[in-house]
């Protein structure tokens, strides 16, 4: 009994956090968002390491089994999670304002992402779920602007119920039909009479749903969209890096653990998924004149790339998506730090026409922020190129030539957004005086760009042997 609660004390650590924040919340005096931050880093810290020194072991739970594959992504979120807190407790000092609440929501999400990458067991997806937008409705709720949360929260939280209600159904049915909803065995009975079990299908798009939604796959992108325009820039940190991670460990546990016998069927629908996502992501993008918003549609358009390079559902396939996510959170690492820069009268910048000639002011900030939006376009030799052609070779692999069109397409239509912001910042006439950068964000972006050149030199050194790891998912 004692070695099981030692196996699960990442995650207990990370519940610790929450009652020791409130009693320094309430009785201590002196405090600051710095303050909330430390104690946040050496609980999450804490997680990382027995993370990765329990990483074959797993706590006697009928539910929940570590792997070096869970303890891969795992690690990942918590790596950026350390990297995005730090930089968030600037922002709150910078806008003299109590962190409390974000330091505590975010363990709280980082718990529940957790328990979702750690499951075997469709029930605690079916619990975790609800969790994860009860938590996302409270972090909707830390902007401070009151007609802004009322319409992000009324979208969100019907958005939400009605997917958690298609979650519900599709365990129930799925429940009804197999008796159980253990990932093994589904996979059995998919395997064998399942596929011939209508219901059983219908349950199981319904659970595959429910999980696009949660990544923000398009056409069930609106609340993304909606809270990156509008929510402070930690919370936006929060749903741009740490929880694509998440959901898109759960969507591929699913599928090759639970219901990869569906795999003809969720080929068609998530090849449809990814092409709708590439697209609007592609296009809505070159219209928004909200900075914020259309790195919103870069993320619906990255989820788009995601699914495409996930179709094939084969080991390479999985590496390719991981390889293309490990440098995608890189670069939207780096495009939020310039975020926390571009500040103007005390006031952080969210228009597109209000950092009009930033290279003149900010040379260096608006250096970085050009090499980020050429990796997140692939440009070679930018490590964006490379996960993109790590995409794009396993279409031509497989002689997908009609996907590899809509690539390339929505590439184009991309880069022809980030174009405008290039012109913006280099080419148009100032309108603000910027005020003075922080040092932390330039030695972040510092640290992000020497990655950035390493992976150039050596992409094995970013990627750390996860082919490895993922080498027997499927």
């Amino acid at each position: 009994m004692l070695q099981n609660w030692f196996l699960m004390s990442p995650e207990i650590s990370l519940l610790l956090y929450i009652p020791i924040a409130f009693l320094i919340n309430k009785f201590r005096e002196e405090k600051t968002a710095k303050t909330f931050f430390t104690v946040s880093k050496i609980f999450v810290l804490f997680t990382l390491i027995t993370t990765i020194v329990f990483y074959n072991q797993s706590p006697l739970l009928p539910w929940i089994k570590n792997t070096s594959y869970s303890t891969l992504f795992k690690t990942l979120i918590y790596i950026v999670s350390l990297a995005w807190f730090y930089l968030s407790s600037k922002w709150f000092l910078n806008k003299n304002r109590s962190s409390y609440k974000f330091y505590s929501l975010s363990l709280w999400m980082l718990f529940l992402f957790s328990l979702l990458i750690s499951s075997r067991h469709l029930f605690v997806v079916v619990v975790v779920v609800p969790l994860l937008c009860l938590t996302a409705r409270g972090f909707i709720q830390l902007h401070w602007d009151e007609e802004k949360v009322r319409t992000i929260g009324k979208m969100y939280g019907y958005s939400a119920i009605i997917f958690c209600l298609c979650l519900w159904s599709g365990a129930a049915i799925l429940y009804w039909r197999i008796g159980d909803l253990d990932y093994v065995i589904l996979q059995q009975a998919f395997n064998t009479s399942g596929k011939e079990d209508i219901y059983a299908l219908f349950g199981a798009c319904l659970v595959l749903a429910s999980v696009l939604f949660m990544m923000a796959a398009a056409p069930f992108h609106g609340w993304f969209v909606g809270i990156i325009s509008c929510a402070t820039l930690p919370v936006c940190g929060i749903f741009t890096l740490m929880a694509p991670v998440a959901y898109l460990f759960c969507l591929i546990a699913l599928i090759a653990k639970a219901f990869l016998g569906l795999a003809p069927l969720f080929h068609g629908i998530l090849l449809s998924f990814a092409i709708v996502s590439l697209f609007i992501g592609a296009f809505s993008a070159i219209s928004q004149s909200n900075i914020r918003r259309l790195f919103a549609f870069s993320g619906v358009y990255n989820t788009g790339f995601l699914l495409f390079g996930l179709i094939n559902f084969n080991n390479n396939s999985i590496m390719s998506v991981f390889s293309y996510e490990l440098i995608y959170i890189l670069a939207m690492l780096g495009i939020y730090t310039v975020f926390l820069g571009l500040k103007s009268k005390g006031e952080y910048l969210s228009e597109i026409d209000e950092i009009q000639a930033l290279s003149h002011g900010k040379p260096y900030l608006c250096a970085a922020f050009l090499v980020f939006m050429f990796s997140l376009v692939g440009v070679p030799p930018m490590l964006g190129f490379l996960g993109r052609l790590a995409i794009v070779d396993t279409l031509v692999a497989s002689s997908q030539w009609v996907a590899f069109g809509i690539l390339l397409i929505s590439v184009l239509f991309m880069a022809n957004a980030f174009l405008n912001i290039i012109r913006t910042i280099y080419f148009d006439t100032s309108k603000n005086t910027f005020d003075r950068t922080d040092k932390a964000i330039y030695i972040s972006l510092f640290i992000n760009l020497v990655l950035v050149i390493i992976s150039i030199l050596n992409p094995a050194y970013v990627l750390l042997g996860a082919e490895t790891v993922l080498k027997g998912v499927f």
